[in-house]
């Protein structure tokens, strides 16, 4: 695929660093790497950088006034489009779901020193109708909004990680052959999404396993929806089902936002055997998935990868929600 005719602000730093976790990989027998897109190096924003770079592409194309878009209150994905709707000198509005802190913390904190003007509603159900009908009012004033889907998940963000599984995929040819597995958070589906796609593209057999952190029952109906607009926007024939989605929602916990005692733990295990930082919302509960399945001997002569997919700033935003002490 040639990504020069998808319009692409750059703003990440790649390609990211893929290296083994050794200690990890003695503890469990299991071969385990790590794809360090925590690194991609804008706003503390891991994989949501990749997304941004050609959102906010068509964003300059689009030429808006003023950018929206929702998220939770600790949202990686709302502080990248603040820090980027900053860095081109466009109005940002931010509309987020959850209990608002006494104090701005993490990405909060982020979203405040981006200049960020932000909308709080009390749940994560109210926040697009809120963002919708703001948007309906700025265009009856003459503004041009521009608003961007929850973890830009769409064909458009999504690329992001069609061209994020070819970066990996290059970087693996220079190991041996062996069965691969990657395996990553997912919630917002268009990391997934653009995984999928990318695979598809280089008609890979690297197999893919999203361990949930939410409880969403359409995340396989999102993926596919996503996937095959990403699909379709590449020319390419295929159309993605159902039963092609690996996900396992056993490590989610009570849902979104919500640390698990066992993602706590993995955080802590990663830190002190391999100085790597997950946060407690996504990549801890995946990586939490990740060992338990690795110990339960489900990747028996894999060579498992490990998508970090960043989210630290979480991690400061309270002991207690972080479920760490």
């Amino acid at each position: 695929m040639d990504d020069a005719k998808f319009p692409r602000l750059r703003l990440a730093t790649l390609p990211t660093p893929l290296h083994p976790l050794q200690k990890l990989s003695e503890e469990l027998a299991t071969e385990v790497w790590i794809k360090r897109d925590d690194l991609t190096g804008f706003a503390m924003g891991g994989n949501k950088v990749r997304k941004a770079e050609f959102t906010f592409a068509d964003v300059m194309e689009q030429r808006p006034d003023v950018v929206l878009t929702i998220g939770a209150i600790q949202s990686n994905h709302a502080c990248v489009v603040a820090a980027a709707a900053r860095r081109l000198g466009i109005e940002c509005h931010l509309f987020l779901g959850g209990q608002v802190p006494e104090q701005p913390t993490g990405n909060l904190l982020l979203d405040h020193l981006a200049g960020a003007q932000i909308h709080f509603v009390s749940s994560l159900a109210e926040r697009l109708p809120a963002m919708e009908a703001f948007a309906k009012e700025l265009r009856t004033e003459g503004r041009k909004p521009y608003s961007i889907p929850l973890g830009m998940s769409n064909a458009v963000g999504a690329h992001g990680y069609v061209s994020g599984f070819q970066e990996l995929a290059s970087q693996l040819h220079s190991l041996p052959p062996k069965r691969t597995r990657l395996v990553f958070g997912s919630s917002s589906c268009g990391t997934y999404a653009g995984l999928l796609a990318g695979k598809e593209v280089l008609n890979s057999k690297i197999e893919l396993l999203g361990i949930r952190a939410d409880l969403d029952p359409n995340a396989e109906e999102t993926i596919c929806t996503v996937a095959n607009a990403c699909a379709q926007r590449m020319g390419l024939t295929k159309r993605f089902s159902r039963d092609e989605i690996q996900l396992n929602s056993d490590y989610a916990g009570e849902g979104y936002g919500i640390p698990t005692e066992e993602g706590s733990k993995a955080l802590t295990r990663l830190w002190q055997s391999e100085g790597v930082l997950l946060d407690p919302v996504y990549t801890a509960k995946a990586m939490a998935g990740l060992i338990d399945l690795a110990r339960r001997g489900k990747f028996m002569n894999e060579r498992v990868i490990f998508l970090h997919t960043g989210g630290a700033p979480a991690v400061f935003s309270s002991i207690r929600r972080s479920g760490l002490h």
